[in-house]
């Protein structure tokens, strides 16, 4: 069974919203973090449509992301997501891998913390087909990096803020960009919230969505700014429970004011 256990781990990390990790900070050495995560969302509307889906979207997706710091300096991570939509029925939606280096690490001595990598996610056809999906094309390829600081209590971190930068490429279409920034708080390692931004442009030339005969975002002049917090309670060894909402605020040729409800469960482990 354990031999068992151990061979599924290894072809998930080495296999596998944009959920991959962003963070400038890397986990202990040896240890994997499994990050379980549920969300529904739901929207009405999709800007710049050809014509208005008929029903709203009420989707449902499940997470699941396993990293991996091999040294202190490299960081690998993977993540796999299941998806049930109006257009299609839940199953498998993306499994993509990131490898990631941390040139300058803050919490020994470097003034922040600065992390460069790279990723590469597989798309299912379905999900091309669904106005949901904000992926680009069968194959979507980035380059990232991420900065931030920490300031620290004690032991632990209290506050810290952090920013993250990608430029990606398809196999198909236009490429994009997308940015994060974060501010969070720790109090005495019981409690932790979040608040960030994130925000997404793609450079394709359409400036119209066809809903019912839509094939992913490759082709398409979109753009997007969603706003959300989060709150956890640490467990101990047991990881964290989180709870996150988060709204998009502005919406150019994708889904408009959709609505995010995520339940999110990290547990750290090590053989």
């Amino acid at each position: 069974m354990h031999k068992f256990l151990s061979f599924l781990i290894f072809l998930f990390v080495f296999s596998n919203g944009y959920t991959l990790e962003k963070q400038p900070w890397f986990g202990d050495v040896y240890e994997f973090h499994f990050l379980s995560k549920y969300t529904f969302f739901r929207f009405s509307k999709v800007d710049s449509a050809l014509i208005q889906p008929d029903n709203a979207f009420n989707d449902h997706l499940l997470h699941f992301n396993l990293s991996f710091a091999p040294t202190l300096q490299w960081s690998i991570d993977s993540d796999l997501e299941f998806i049930g939509t109006p257009r299609q029925d839940f199953g498998f939606r993306t499994v993509a891998f990131q490898a990631r280096y941390l040139f300058k690490d803050d919490i020994i001595g470097d003034p922040v913390s600065f992390a460069m990598g790279g990723n590469f996610r597989v798309v299912s056809s379905d999900s091309l087909k669904d106005v949901s999906t904000l992926y680009h094309s069968d194959i979507d390829f980035e380059m990232n990096f991420a900065l931030g600081k920490e300031f620290s209590h004690q032991d632990y971190w209290r506050f810290r803020i952090w920013g993250y930068a990608a430029a990606g490429i398809a196999n198909k279409g236009s490429p994009w960009i997308r940015a994060k920034l974060s501010i969070e708080g720790n109090s005495k390692e019981e409690r932790q919230w979040g608040l960030f931004a994130e925000a997404m442009r793609g450079y394709g030339r359409r400036e119209y969505v066809d809903v019912y005969n839509f094939d992913g975002y490759a082709k398409i002049r979109q753009s997007n700014i969603d706003l959300g917090f989060s709150y956890g309670f640490l467990l101990g060894v047991w990881g964290t429970f989180s709870l996150e909402y988060k709204r998009t605020v502005l919406a150019k040729r994708s889904p408009q004011d959709v609505n995010f409800f995520s339940v999110i469960y990290l547990l750290p482990f090590s053989f």
